[in-house]
């Protein structure tokens, strides 16, 4: 049996608990050395960080208000964190949850493991597809936090995982399943929509892994679901900066134009319901789609603790911790 002071770490994103929360969230986002880098980063960088944040507060505020006022993205963790805690039982390890950008900040988990003596971290980031923005980004702050507190635990990393057969399983069990909400269930006459979360075009070119791993998860999907008519398409961009193409709200217009009047979105690059799903996809577009004339549009869940998901996240702690290192 592995040890006790063994934890498994769940890395996320994280999200405004409160309305108050969402500008202090968003001071910490856009303070990510590795997401925005300026020279003279001592001085810069929160300058840039608090403007930001202000300016956008107003509208990040309203989707999260439209949400009731909170990002889901934590308790939706929790859960999956006590599912897998569950899932793991028989090996003895604890399981934590550690937000980038909110709390539980790494700071605080990192604290909490050295007070509780584990000697062994799996970091398991929550992203199947890695990019310096999220897996790279979650990693690094983990490390800083370590040395910070003089902590040097035997750290066991999970980099991307989208190729777990459970996963995509799940992905697609979960696509089947909502298609049965439309008026014509047939796969012939659904447009299905995979929405991943963009990136700047210039990460790409500078050797990022995160589009040809999430096109790579696009076609392991097709081929579970054998179905005839699914785009992949790009969704959150920000700034004049050009982004992965093709975006989803053009992607929807002109597929209104052709003719298309039901529609399925799958979250790609997403295994837990928060604002970019829920407000983003399930409500700003589903308005776009409707005024276009669609006339059936429907946003499929993140697998969030589904037993599919747990499964392949057992999987890959089980697989980490029988390293030979």
């Amino acid at each position: 049996m592995t040890s006790p002071r063994t934890a498994v770490v769940l890395c996320n994103l994280g999200g405004p608990d409160s309305l108050e929360a969402v500008e202090p969230f968003l001071r910490n986002l856009f303070s990510d050395p590795d997401i925005f880098k300026f020279p003279a980063a001592a001085v810069t960088q929160g300058l840039f960080a608090r403007l930001v944040a202000r300016r956008r507060r107003e509208e990040a505020s309203r989707g999260y208000a439209a949400l009731g006022g909170a990002s889901p993205l934590g308790g939706n963790t929790q859960d999956q964190a006590g599912a897998l805690e569950q899932a793991l039982a028989d090996v003895g390890t604890r399981v934590f949850v550690c937000m980038r950008y909110w709390h539980p900040l790494t700071a605080e988990v990192v604290a909490m493991l050295k007070a509780g003596g584990f000697a062994r971290v799996v970091l398991l980031p929550l992203y199947p597809q890695s990019s310096l923005t999220t897996t790279g980004s979650a990693r690094n702050e983990f490390r800083r936090q370590c040395e910070r507190l003089h902590y040097t635990p035997e750290v066991r990393f999970v980099g991307s995982w989208y190729q777990e057969p459970d996963y995509l399983d799940g992905i697609a069990a979960s696509i089947r399943l909502a298609a049965q909400r439309f008026s014509v269930p047939d796969p012939a006459r659904i447009s299905l929509l995979l929405s991943a979360h963009g990136v700047p075009q210039r990460l790409i070119r500078g050797g990022d892994p995160y589009q040809r791993e999430i096109e790579d998860t696009a076609r392991l999907v097709r081929e579970r679901l054998a179905w005839p008519h699914v785009t992949l398409c790009y969704q959150s961009r920000v700034g004049p900066l050009e982004w992965l193409r093709p975006y989803v709200d053009d992607v929807i217009s002109e597929q209104a134009r052709a003719g298309t009047d039901q529609m399925l979105v799958y979250p790609i690059a997403f295994v837990s319901d928060h604002i970019e799903t829920l407000y983003e996809l399930g409500m700003t577009y589903a308005d776009l789609a409707r005024e276009a004339g669609i006339r059936e549009y429907h946003v499929v869940p993140a697998l969030n603790a589904d037993p599919a998901l747990i499964r392949a996240l057992s999987r890959l702690v089980r697989a980490a911790l029988r390293e030979e290192r």
